[in-house]
């Protein structure tokens, strides 16, 4: 993408950009539907624990938390004949596809398996913890060489494409005509042609060809603030970082083990992949009812859509806890396809759009605000964890009434939320 001063319309150049950029998106989103549906599986089917299994699955947030600071200095220094992105997105999507059909193909019978099973995971992690980092750092070197309409026009698509990929994974893994053992190497192998032709046909900046000038070297500074940030974790968590760690730990939690919970109840492992698509469908269809909603509405009657929706949801939930007992199969698609409606409806106002599940990659990689990101991991780590003990004590049947908890635990945040800010408003008048 060029920044050429008065153009405004898009050229070749900017719609093979979008439309190639938009493609590495959609096979990043592809993986992490047939990730979620398999790896807990195959965990779980060799002896760890819900909460074990939870913490591994989400290893890659101990990465952002962690090595974020030491990863974005390395990318900024790194310069090669193709630029400074480029060589981590080959590198690693061509590791991920490896490590992803390993995974899938290992036999679980052999001694020593769990400790191979650990390593492997959290290899798997640290390679799409990498190359998110690098995918999602291009995106953004290419965005800022432009104007400003072909930056909205480039994070909408690029944001759109990973609910595509999202949504065809689901339906990919809800496929009858092959195993649950071929899912991994098939996404694997949509990854390595998404990540070979970002690759090849995104063309970095030269000044990322050539060797780094000392004064060029002196513009990034490094400094690792991550303990500090940590020791300090009471001051520096606001309410919001809260809240939406509280959405992304639950929905990592969900995104995990409904397929598990749908399994002990007897019922095959495409339904509840279906479930899941039902559920991805239902926040995007939310997202587009709050859009069409928000004009002419008051602030005020948003806040109370707001509390319905988590209100109805904790009741759905019940509901649907039922129906999928009785085996009622499609009741169970339309439950859990208004639930998602209703945290779209939920999310789109109060927090941002993004993804139910470990494929939300923008909140994490696409954020300026590094202590943020930092935050939202530790935070939402932490709550996954914490589901994951209460399910291993209670048992995976447990599952849509810890949902039933969370929902009421989000209404009771925004709530206490709401009242702090009109605490303030009614402070400032008064003062005023």
């Amino acid at each position: 993408m060029r920044n050429v001063e008065g153009k405004n319309k898009l050229d070749f150049q900017d719609i093979k950009d979008i439309g190639i950029l938009s493609f590495g998106t959609f096979g990043l989103g592809f993986i992490f539907p047939a990730y979620s549906c398999s790896v807990p599986r195959i965990l779980l089917n060799a002896g760890f624990s819900k909460t074990s299994t939870i913490f591994l699955i989400n290893f890659e947030l101990l990465f952002l938390i962690f090595l974020n600071p030491i990863s974005e200095y390395v990318l900024n220094l790194t310069r090669s004949a193709i630029g400074r992105r480029t060589p981590y997105i080959i590198t690693f999507g061509v590791l991920t596809s490896f490590m992803l059909a390993l995974l899938q193909n290992i036999n679980q019978e052999r001694s020593g398996i769990g400790l191979i099973l650990v390593i492997l995971v959290i290899l798997v992690n640290f390679c799409l913890y990498f190359y998110s980092l690098s995918l999602f750092g291009l995106i953004k070197d290419k965005s800022e060489q432009t104007d400003q309409t072909n930056q909205i026009i480039l994070r909408l698509q690029t944001r759109l494409w990973s609910f595509i990929g999202t949504f065809f994974s689901l339906l990919y893994c809800g496929k009858s005509t092959h195993t649950v053992n071929s899912l991994l190497p098939g996404a694997g192998l949509v990854l390595l042609i998404s990540s070979l032709l970002v690759a090849f046909f995104i063309v970095e900046d030269k000044k990322y060809k050539v060797k780094i000038s000392p004064l060029e070297k002196g513009e990034y500074s490094f400094s690792y603030d991550a303990l500090k940030t940590l020791k300090n974790l009471k001051q520096n968590s606001t309410r919001g970082n809260i809240l939406t760690s509280l959405i992304l730990g639950f929905f990592y939690y969900l995104d995990i083990l409904i397929i598990p919970f749908v399994e002990s109840k007897n019922l095959g492992f495409v339904i509840g992949v279906h479930l899941l698509a039902s559920h991805l469908v239902g926040v995007s269809i939310g997202y587009l009812i709050k859009l069409f909603l928000q004009r002419g509405t008051s602030v005020e009657w948003k806040k109370s859509y707001d509390y319905f929706f988590l209100c109805l949801n904790a009741l759905l939930y019940l509901f649907l806890y039922v129906s999928i007992s009785f085996d009622y199969t499609i009741t169970s698609y339309f439950l859990l396809f208004l639930i998602g409606t209703g945290w779209g409806f939920f999310l789109s106002s109060r927090i941002c759009i993004l993804l139910p599940g470990k494929a939300e990659r923008t909140i994490l990689y696409a954020s300026d605000d590094k202590e943020k990101v930092m935050l939202i991991s530790f935070w939402t780590i932490i709550i996954s964890i914490i589901l994951g003990v209460v399910t291993d004590i209670f048992g995976v049947n447990a599952l849509f009434f810890i949902a039933i908890a969370m929902t009421i635990l989000e209404l009771i945040g925004i709530a206490l939320s709401d009242k702090a800010k009109r605490d303030i408003d009614s402070a400032e008048k008064g003062s005023g």
